[in-house]
């Protein structure tokens, strides 16, 4: 049992460090921060790679079974998934800003486009503008 609250131990501290490098995330997304959101992806990554094994090796453990009958690991089991659960709404709330610069950056791209060059502003098979940079230069009237 010592063993399993080790282990339990464990994956609540790398739930807290995942918690934290997504709330770090979201500060680096409204600050458009890409440097520290390169290193901040970086290190998500590792995270949920280790809680992936350490879960791993929570279920293959020979006494898991504890987990649901013993008091302690019950109420350990219950604060790791409500980590989890925070981590996931922070990780849905950062994928919504994500997406919000995404359509900004498209928006902006839009409108350099018709600033760039009005007169050769067409629109793609997908319905998106873009510009012909041969439009009209072979025109010699």
């Amino acid at each position: 049992m010592n063993e399993l609250m080790q282990l339990l131990t464990g994956q609540q501290s790398l739930l807290d460090e995942l918690l934290s490098l997504i709330s770090a995330e979201k500060e680096a997304l409204m600050t458009q921060d890409a440097t520290a959101l390169m290193a901040l992806a970086e290190k998500k990554s590792s995270a949920l790679i280790a809680l992936r094994r350490n879960d791993a090796a929570l279920e293959q453990h020979p006494e898991r079974a504890k987990l649901n009958e013993d008091e302690a690991l019950r109420e350990a089991v219950s604060h790791a998934k409500a980590t989890l659960e925070q981590c996931k709404q922070h990780n849905a709330a950062n994928a919504q800003l994500i997406e919000h610069s995404q359509a900004s950056i498209n928006r902006l791209a839009q409108a350099l486009q018709v600033s760039r060059n009005a007169s050769s502003l067409t629109y793609t098979d997908k319905g998106k503008t873009s510009t012909i940079a041969s439009l009209g230069s072979s025109i010699e009237v």
